[in-house]
């Protein structure tokens, strides 16, 4: 098999440069509401700070009637808004994601010669694998370059990821 393409490369690099995850997200999702206020679903958006900072959590309310809360310890938040398990914390795995992209980044590119180019079917499997591997890899990219946009330090210096994309022919 082929190596990953520059893309690649490039998304790998930017995870790489990312710093160890201090804060950990979460989001409240409530499975049924009690008050009739909120609704069910996802409803709030957090944040656990570390020990450090006194294990403070930051709550964003969705909705019409959003606010942000800032709770001293985030078992408060399950004790007042968890309803007896009715609303349940869930923790962003934001390690466990990173992992994921950097292995979907990795994952080789095929060619047609590496599952026998004379057979037409397994030419458009490879041609739909490329095309799905590229457009997985474009969509990482996308993100990461709206959050680089928008990054005002120095940390991911030398991580190009202006005009990012492979086309199939390439890949």
């Amino acid at each position: 098999m082929n190596q990953p393409q520059p893309e690649a490369d490039r998304i790998t690099a930017y995870l790489d440069a990312l710093p160890p995850v201090t804060a950990q997200p979460f989001i409240l999702r409530r499975h049924h509401d009690v008050t009739g206020v909120s609704g069910t679903g996802i409803v709030a958006d957090g944040v656990l700070f570390p020990a450090a900072g006194k294990s403070r959590a930051v709550v964003r309310w969705r909705g019409e009637r959003g606010s942000t809360v800032v709770w001293d310890h985030l078992g408060h938040v399950k004790e007042i808004h968890g309803h007896d398990g009715a609303t349940v914390i869930e923790l962003v795995p934001v390690d466990d994601l990173i992992a994921a992209l950097k292995a979907v980044a990795a994952i080789p590119d095929m060619t047609a010669n590496e599952v026998g180019d004379d057979d037409p079917e397994s030419r458009g499997t490879v041609a739909g694998y490329t095309d799905a591997l590229s457009d997985v890899r474009h969509a990482i990219t996308d993100a990461i370059e709206a959050l680089h946009n928008h990054d005002e330090d120095d940390r991911y210096e030398g991580v190009d990821f202006s005009g990012t994309t492979i086309t199939a022919q390439e890949a």
